[in-house]
């Protein structure tokens, strides 16, 4: 589900806590999964939390299955900048939850996993990134502002490759992009593709469509590749609240 990690708000640069609801589909099981997003920042803070819920047969094949991920950190030069990555994931009677904590100086991250309340382990990871997946999203007009025209986009973000966390962002073109545009029943705004380098779904290859309001870079739809090498996992925006 963590599709609805980019399936969510936009990057503004005053104080302003923004609500948005988002569904994902799967093929001829319809609505599988609804989710959530909280996203608050001022001049000195931000913080970003998104929860998603399965739904139906997919909610009784993953015992009801409950995820959270949360990014915490500060605003310089309007660059999101993390402190803490938090993910929780809750599975029948079972609840994980992972602590990621960023110390930048010495370019280094933290990984505390719990399970069920009690510390289980207590690591460094082998690589250091100045996102994660979340920040990365909200800070993508700010870096591609900065960076020459390119066919591929590399960023390092926590939540990419497992290996170093690289990700890499194109904008589709020529027949790939009438094929996406398709798919998204022609819905105007910005397409993305990012390539995760880490699956989001058993199957898939962690492959994501993105399409967005370039106005306000809220992400409309987005679309995750052959999931379970049975179809795409589609998902878009509900409702949308911005509170001054």
């Amino acid at each position: 589900m963590r599709i609805f990690l980019v399936l969510i708000l936009a990057l503004f640069l005053n104080a302003k806590t923004m609500i948005a609801s988002y569904y994902a589909k799967y093929g001829i099981f319809g609505t599988i999964a609804e989710a959530n997003a909280i996203y608050e920042v001022n001049a000195t803070n931000y913080k970003i939390y998104t929860e998603s819920k399965a739904l139906g047969l997919a909610a009784a094949l993953s015992k009801h299955m409950v995820q959270t991920y949360s990014s915490i950190g500060v605003v310089k030069n309007n660059i999101l900048i993390p402190k803490a990555y938090i993910s929780t994931r809750k599975k029948g009677n079972d609840f994980y939850k992972r602590i990621y904590l960023f110390d930048h100086k010495n370019k280094k991250i933290t990984r505390l996993k719990y399970k069920n309340g009690k510390l289980k382990v207590k690591e460094t990871l082998p690589y250091y990134t100045p996102d994660d997946i979340l920040s990365l999203y909200f800070n993508l007009p700010s870096y591609l502002k900065k960076l020459p025209k390119k066919e591929i986009y590399t960023f390092y973000a926590l939540g990419g490759r497992k290996s170093d966390g690289k990700i890499d962002v194109t904008f589709p073109k020529g027949k790939e992009l009438e094929k996406v545009k398709k798919t998204f029943d022609n819905e105007k705004g910005v397409y993305i593709k990012a390539n995760l380098y880490n699956k989001v779904f058993a199957g898939d290859k962690g492959i994501l469509y993105l399409v967005i309001e370039p106005k306000n870079w809220v992400t409309l739809k987005g679309m995750v590749k052959n999931v379970l090498k049975i179809g795409d996992l589609k998902g878009g925006i509900k409702d949308f609240k911005l509170i001054p």
